[in-house]
């Protein structure tokens, strides 16, 4: 068996295939890719160098910056988005509110049916015994040709310290409404309305108030049938 020539053979071959070539193209490959390794590794000298360099020239000096004027800015523009936000939400959510306390307005409301809502918010209406009986307090008064009603849930409260006051012409239109103090008027725009107390919702008589008024619907005085004297509901 002749070694050499078997040798000698199979390099001719892969070289006529361009094996050979192949090879050395790949080890030459690795190699250039383990000198650049070396040269530019993590850990390498260039790369320290690199990375002392880097820091020099990035020094910042804090001390220069307006850090309380940046966050100034930034603050600002969270700010002014969270306004939009509120903004266009608050006016989504009272736009719902409004709309579903008006859906069920009635085109008219009697004064005794007022004042039996009104019986909701005496406190102490279950603490009385069988024989006894609260009255609330009702004023109805007409000197200039329109209706000036106070009332209120509890006894004995003069016109002027009511908890709720209306002005309401002959014809039972409402032209102001007035919930301790907070007075709505015919003549004043709607932003005087509390969009806070809509917002959290309305209950009770105020809703009600709140629904005669903003509808135009008419209030009927039917001051005779209004029943200002209650009793336990126990007892009924």
């Amino acid at each position: 068996m002749d070694l050499n020539k078997m040798v000698m053979d199979s390099l001719a071959k892969m070289e006529s295939e361009g094996k050979v070539q192949q090879i050395v193209e790949k080890h030459v490959e690795s190699t250039v890719n383990d000198v650049v390794k070396d040269l530019f590794g993590n850990w390498s000298d260039f790369s320290k160098e690199l990375k002392n360099t880097a820091q020099a020239e990035l020094q910042i000096n804090f001390n220069e910056l307006n850090l309380a004027s940046y966050n100034h800015l930034i603050l600002n523009a969270i700010k002014d988005k969270l306004d939009d936000e509120i903004t266009n939400q608050g006016v989504a959510q009272i736009k719902n509110q409004i709309e579903g306390l008006l859906s069920d307005a009635k085109r008219e409301y009697k004064l005794s049916d007022l004042i039996k809502e009104l019986t909701k918010e005496i406190d102490d209406l279950d603490e009385l015994g069988y024989d006894e009986y609260h009255e609330m307090s009702l004023h109805v008064d007409d000197p200039y040709g329109s209706y000036w009603i106070a009332m209120d849930a509890r006894n004995d409260i003069n016109e002027y310290s009511c908890k709720y006051r209306l002005h309401v012409s002959k014809e039972g239109k409402v032209y102001s409404v007035k919930i301790d103090e907070q007075e709505y008027s015919r003549n004043r725009s709607s932003d005087d309305f509390e969009v806070k107390a809509v917002m959290k919702g309305l209950h009770g008589l105020e809703e009600t108030l709140f629904k005669l008024y903003t509808s135009g619907a008419k209030l009927i005085i039917d001051e005779e049938k209004c029943e200002l004297e209650v009793t336990n509901p126990e007892y009924d």
